[in-house]
Formats: structure tokens, C-alpha cells, sequence
């Protein structure tokens, strides 16, 4: 064990991730109420407003964890970045399921019907497209989760390389109190 003034004062990222992918997690679900409500259309660009508690909490996450500990290399940046993701991407997954299953249904139904309809314009046959509603209607909801947890895994990564090399820090090569001491 080393002595109390040699070890480590870092502390870990756990809260930090917890307490912003939660907070992320509740603005974003808010924002599929909100935009639901307000009848956004699917297509708009409005939507991807709902992608900015997701930017932002996850720069917060990351500058919060740098904040209590002074300092921070890129790789334990990056590594709060991705495990703030990583419980993002579940909760979000779970979430999708859960809403398109259970709470709100008729988004899932008004997808496979512009599914079918987008299969008809391309000139599929009825067996394909029947064959294809069947599956979607079995798997849909559980398949919109994977893909959820994933792009936000895919995202959440590229984007945490990217707040790492803003907010890293690293520790002066030399302590300049201890320097002043010498003189």
C-alpha cells in the first residue's frame, strides 16, 4: 500500500457519467414527447434538436470530471465520454422499446405504414412487402432498440474523441511551488 501522501487523489467517473447520462436521458425523452405533441413532422430538421441534451451532456460530463481533478489525460477523457454513452445508449434502447411496444404504438404503426407505402412507390412485389411487414412487425420495436443503443454508441464515441481533446489537461511537467521552495 503506498503512504497516504503518495496515493492517488483522482477521482473516478462513475458519478459524473451517472448523474449526465441521467439528466441526458430525461431531456431527450422529453423532446420525444415534445416533438410528438407539437406533430413534428418525422422529416423535419427540427428533430434533431433532440440530439443537442445528448452533445451537451455528454461536454459536461467530461468537463465536470475534469474540473473536481484538475487534470485529465485524453484517454480517461475519452473514457468518461464513452461510459456516459454507454449507459446513455442502454437507457435510450430501453427506452425506444419500451415506447414504441408499450407507450406510444401508433408511431410504430405510422412507421410500417410509410414503410409499405415507400416499398409500393419503389415497385416491390406484394409477397416482398408482406414478407417484410411481417418481419417488422415481429421484430420492429426490438430492432429500433439495437439500432437506437448502437448509433448512440457510434455517435457517443466519435463525439467523446472529440471532447477529449478539447477538455484534456495534463499535469505541468514540473511542480512550481515545489521550484520556488529550492530557490
Amino acid at each position: 500500500m503506498k503512504p497516504d501522501n503518495m496515493q492517488e487523489s483522482e477521482i473516478r467517473p462513475q458519478k459524473s457519467t451517472l448523474v449526465w447520462s441521467a439528466a441526458a436521458f430525461l431531456l431527450m425523452v422529453a423532446c420525444v414527447y415534445l416533438l410528438y405533441y407539437l406533430k413534428i413532422d418525422k422529416k423535419s430538421p427540427i428533430n434533431y434538436i433532440s440530439y443537442l441534451p445528448f452533445m451537451v451532456c455528454l461536454a459536461l460530463a467530461i468537463k465536470s470530471y475534469k474540473d473536481v481533478n484538475q487534470f485529465m489525460s485524453f484517454g480517461r477523457a475519452f473514457k468518461t465520454g464513452f461510459k456516459f454513452t454507454s449507459v446513455l445508449s442502454f437507457l435510450m434502447g430501453l427506452f425506444m422499446l419500451i415506447y414504441l411496444k408499450w407507450l406510444n404504438p401508433a408511431v410504430f404503426e405510422q412507421g410500417l405504414v410509410d414503410a409499405r407505402l415507400e416499398m409500393d412507390r419503389l415497385g416491390q412485389s406484394q409477397g416482398q412487402i408482406k414478407m417484410s411487414m411481417d418481419l417488422a412487425q415481429k421484430w420492429g420495436p426490438y430492432m429500433a432498440a439495437i439500432t437506437t443503443a448502437f448509433m448512440y454508441t457510434i455517435s457517443g464515441a466519435f463525439l467523446s474523441v472529440i471532447f477529449s481533446a478539447i477538455f484534456k489537461k495534463n499535469p505541468p511537467l514540473y511542480n512550481t511551488a515545489n521550484e520556488s521552495e529550492l530557490q
